[in-house]
């Protein structure tokens, strides 16, 4: 991260699931790395902290709440402006609570971890009002993706089919919670899209900041709709992809599968005819709607086209390209 514009970070390179590693029978530390904590300074190599081993993992979210809080206090005794990224690992597999939360849910690790999730996000909350900076502050809660669907570490999404790394609704539909006093309403509760990619493109404008105009960038702005001057999202639908293949699109409220796969452990249809359906009559995805409202299949089709155009004369940005690389130029020394 302190290679990509931040100042500086504290956490985990990958991924918790590291943290049993260590315990696993034959694990040779000779061929693989020990999995690390690690923090970072803009300008300066980063640094090994400490093993992420099970002990860690029970650990880390206290720590990166204790740290998120201290880099805002710093900043609010200082009066700048900050952008604070606290992306907490739970409730990411093993799902492993803090000892003060061990056993305090009294229905296992899983829900011992919401538990603690729940509370280090009050501290953040709690800490933004204390520093004085409430009012002044957009606060954003959110997660990447639904539920794993491994077990025991298997979470669920209620009322909606599918896990994550599936173009199901339990795989993409995630809570978006915003607080703003005096700019976002209190208690307005929507259905509408909102995409990750749009957050990029609505913090920039709630900054006064402007966009870059080399490239196309993927989100709107949602600002708008957040403050009340629009009355819906700014967006109607996205494509979803895994690597390159375009498993489903979802407009409003209905979703067109090319790949059907409702968990990862099932595999993977691909559809001679893709499937239609209406997520408000049919949550789970159980039924072809394509007869009742096969005439949605027009604006999914241009919205699909459209994006396979942008692409083409847009070529993604190949991974691990430098922050500088310039869209415009042509040559390979970037």
């Amino acid at each position: 991260p302190h290679q990509r514009g931040f100042d500086e970070w504290y956490g985990i390179p990958r991924t918790s699931n590291e943290t049993l590693f260590t315990q696993a029978p034959g694990f040779d530390p000779s061929v693989v790395d020990v999995p690390q904590v690690m923090e970072g300074l803009a300008g300066q190599p980063a640094r090994n902290v400490a093993d992420y081993d099970l002990a860690k993992r029970r650990l880390i979210d206290s720590e990166l709440t204790e740290r998120s809080i201290d880099f805002m206090r710093r900043h609010a005794e200082s009066a700048k402006p900050f952008f604070l990224y606290v992306p907490l690992t739970h409730l990411h597999f093993p799902t492993l609570a803090h000892p003060d939360f061990a056993g305090r849910s009294g229905v296992g690790e899983f829900a011992d971890s919401m538990m603690e999730m729940d509370h280090r996000v009050g501290q953040l909350l709690d800490a933004v009002d204390e520093l004085g900076i409430r009012d002044d502050t957009l606060f954003i809660f959110a997660s990447d993706n639904g539920p794993e669907f491994r077990r025991p570490w298997r979470g669920t999404a209620g009322p909606w089919s599918g896990t994550y790394h599936t173009a199901m609704e339990g795989g993409l539909r995630v809570p978006l919670i915003v607080r703003w006093p005096g700019q976002v309403a209190h208690g307005r509760v929507s259905d509408d899209i909102v995409h990750v990619t749009d957050l990029y493109t609505t913090l920039v404008h709630a900054a006064g900041a402007t966009l870059p105009d080399d490239r196309p960038i993927d989100g709107i702005s949602q600002l708008g709709w957040w403050t009340g001057a629009q009355p819906a999202s700014a967006r109607e639908g996205f494509l979803f992809y895994i690597k390159t293949e375009l498993r489903a699109a979802k407009w409003r409220h209905w979703k067109l599968h090319f790949v059907f796969e409702r968990e990862p452990n099932e595999g993977t249809r691909h559809l001679e005819t893709p499937w239609l359906f209406n997520i408000k009559r049919d949550p789970k995805e159980e039924t072809d709607a394509a007869m009742d409202d096969g005439w949605v299949r027009g604006p999914m089709r241009r919205m699909i086209m459209a994006f396979e155009r942008s692409l083409r004369e847009n070529p993604p940005i190949a991974p691990g390209a430098p922050d500088e690389f310039d869209p415009a130029r042509t040559d390979k020394a970037q």
